[in-house]
């Protein structure tokens, strides 16, 4: 059925149209307001916006583009996981789907590929939309790359430092304000034998129970509550600024008695806040086994020293007495106790009444005035110094005194100090000078008699040879005046028997006033009689065939004796034999 209306409500019915439509342009503006105030927004935040509607890129902001350096023209239409690192894909899919279901409120991070094939990390979080009357996801993210670039730099900070403290080679330990364990190195493991899994994040003092098998405040307990009875507990307590040192007796460390340093210091925050404290331990049992051997030896060598028999100083190397033994204590009479610890030459007051430079300090610093004016004998072995000298003062008379000094050395090989010994020896320098005068007195009787025996082997000499001229005198008359006769007879007589007294009568004479022939005998004891004959021949210069006549024995047997004769006598074929046997007459 048609309605009909009248031309008044007809003009009532357009006025409320023209009134409708005028409120849709109204409307229509304010929204187109609204969307331009919000793009305006969405372009200039801070955060990338982006939305995606049927799994792509419907609108994205300048910076949603700029992360990945793109520009949002290269991205709207494509894939909303074209730019998601392929291996995040999955995580950012799963984050996602938690995040619009209400499953999950707290941002996820991600990574992209930029343009430029970099790897940037990204912050997101997204929301259900209506876009464009269909619904669609919104998405506001933040590039945090550079932050998770500082943390990574961070953690592999961290890292290293917990590597650090890990291989640290002195066992350490750090708790938090709260007293927890929250560092156990690799070295307190070996050294306690507890692994730092059974030990971080225990407190109670838990960790002083490997080294006293009791609960109990350890270095690092003291530095942030300071506990004088506790103190107490250590062999030695030392502050330094905020840094605890400390020394102590571990019984039960290991079974075993243990001597521990430790060293304690806080930790504290970026901001100047104790966040607590750590400390380093070192067994040094081997280093107190070792000053205590060092002190015992010290003692022995203490000893050892004060029952030399000669008496024996020692001084450091600033001049000051450390030892004084008990047999200078009675050389000098000074005691040890008036002596040790004394310097500025001290030590020379009992020898030379003043104080002054002696050997002892030669040894550390040469001085040659002090050298060539107080001693007489000086004598340098190496680092050895050996001295003997004269002094004025010892027990009120003079002595001499023999000593010997050198260096004392560490075990680096440097001077530390020196050590001297002295023997009085003066009775012996006494008996030397008494034996030195004795001798000066023999040694100018020994001339007196060299003098005297110098006369009477002149006198000797001179008998000789008043000796010889007379042998030669009666050899010379015996030549001439005997011998022709005999070789007269010889030559005339015919009878065996007289020619039998001949060479007897001439063997004889000969035996008489050759006085050569005893002593060729005598000197060379290895010539025969018959060569000791023929050589007393040859001297007085008989040739072989007289010689062979004389004694009736062939030629060739006299060369023969005449070889043995040059033999015996150690002469060359250069020494005339005559000559030679001449010159021994």
């Amino acid at each position: 059925m048609s309605r009909n209306f009248s031309y008044d409500q007809l003009q009532k019915k357009l006025g409320a149209l023209e009134e409708e439509i005028a409120e849709l342009r109204k409307s229509r503006q304010t929204l187109v307001k609204g969307e331009q105030l919000l793009r305006n927004i969405a372009e200039n935040s801070l955060a990338g916006i982006y939305v995606v509607q049927n799994g792509k890129f419907r609108f994205l902001n300048t910076n949603a583009t700029s992360f990945a350096g793109y520009g949002p023209e290269e991205l709207i239409g494509r894939s909303s996981y074209y730019i998601v690192h392929t291996e995040d894909r999955a995580m950012v899919k799963q984050n996602a789907r938690a995040m619009l279901r209400g499953e999950r409120k707290s941002p996820y991070e991600f990574r992209i590929i930029s343009k430029k094939k970099k790897v940037r990390w990204i912050l997101e979080m997204v929301t259900s939309i209506i876009y464009e009357g269909k619904p669609a996801i919104l998405g506001n993210s933040m590039d945090i790359t550079e932050r998770k670039l500082k943390d990574d730099v961070l953690r592999e900070s961290e890292q290293r430092l917990t590597d650090i403290i890990a291989f640290l080679p002195d066992a350490t330990l750090a708790i938090d304000n709260e007293g927890e364990v929250i560092i156990w190195n690799r070295a307190i493991e070996e050294m306690t034998g507890i692994p730092a899994k059974d030990m971080l994040g225990k407190g109670n003092y838990e960790y002083a129970l490997p080294f006293y098998h009791e609960r109990r405040p350890l270095l690092v307990d003291l530095l942030l509550k300071p506990d004088t009875q506790s103190e107490t507990k250590y062999s030695i307590v030392r502050k330094q600024q905020d840094l605890l040192i400390a020394e102590a007796e571990s019984p039960f460390l290991k079974g075993k008695c243990a001597f521990l340093w430790g060293k304690a210091s806080p930790l504290y925050d970026s901001r100047g806040n104790i966040l607590g404290a750590i400390e380093t331990i070192r067994d040094i049992t081997d280093r107190k086994l070792a000053e205590e051997g060092l002190r015992e030896s010290e003692r022995r060598l203490s000893d050892i020293i004060d029952f030399l028999p000669d008496a024996t100083l020692v001084i450091d190397r600033k001049g000051k007495v450390i030892a004084w033994n008990r047999a200078i204590e009675e050389m000098t009479g000074v005691a040890a106790q008036d002596m040790l610890g004394k310097e500025n030459y001290e030590y020379a007051v009992p020898f030379y009444g003043k104080p002054r430079p002696i050997m002892i300090d030669l040894v550390l610093k040469s001085n040659r005035k002090v050298e060539r004016g107080y001693y007489s004998i000086i004598e340098r072995q190496q680092d050895l110094l050996i001295v003997e000298t004269w002094v004025p003062a010892l027990k009120g008379k003079r002595a001499f005194l023999w000593g010997k000094a050198s260096p004392l050395y560490d075990s680096r090989r440097n001077v530390v100090g020196a050590i001297e010994s002295i023997r009085d020896i003066t009775e012996r320098k006494q008996d030397e000078e008494a034996l030195k005068n004795r001798e000066q007195e023999l040694q100018a009787k020994k001339i007196q008699l060299e003098d005297l025996n110098a006369a009477l082997r002149v006198l000797l000499k001179q008998r000789e040879g008043d000796k010889n001229d007379l042998e030669e005198k009666i050899l010379a008359n015996v030549k001439k005046l005997i011998i022709p006769y005999l070789d007269k007879l010889r030559r005339e007589s015919k009878g065996l028997k007289t020619m039998a007294y001949i060479d007897v009568l001439e063997s004889n004479l000969k035996d008489i006033i050759a006085p050569f022939a005893h002593r060729i005998s005598s000197k060379y004891v290895s010539l025969t009689n018959r060569e000791v004959q023929i050589a007393g021949l040859i001297k007085e210069g008989k040739i072989t065939k007289e010689i062979a006549e004389m004694l009736n024995i062939s030629e060739s047997a006299i060369n023969i004796h005449r070889y043995n004769i040059r033999r015996k006598l150690g002469l060359t074929k250069k020494h005339n034999l005559q000559t030679y046997l001449s010159s021994l007459a």
